[in-house]
């Protein structure tokens, strides 16, 4: 997980950052964003969609 999609869900705004920056970004803790990443694909909050995007680079490798 070196590098996350967060997608501002009140504009669709996305940017690729690393776990840290999102944390900061999104104000949830970094362990709370691997672990909802690992368990569910994701990591919804009211006002962001955090994704993996190593699974992106595993299918367009495939």
């Amino acid at each position: 997980m070196d590098y996350l999609l967060v997608i501002d869900n009140a504009t669709g705004e996305g940017q690729v950052m690393t776990l840290a920056e999102a944390a900061a970004l999104t104000h949830v803790e970094p362990e709370d964003i691997a672990r909802s990443i690992k368990a569910f694909g994701a990591c919804q909050s009211m006002d962001f969609a955090i994704m993996d995007t190593e699974t992106a680079d595993d299918v367009i490798a495939a």
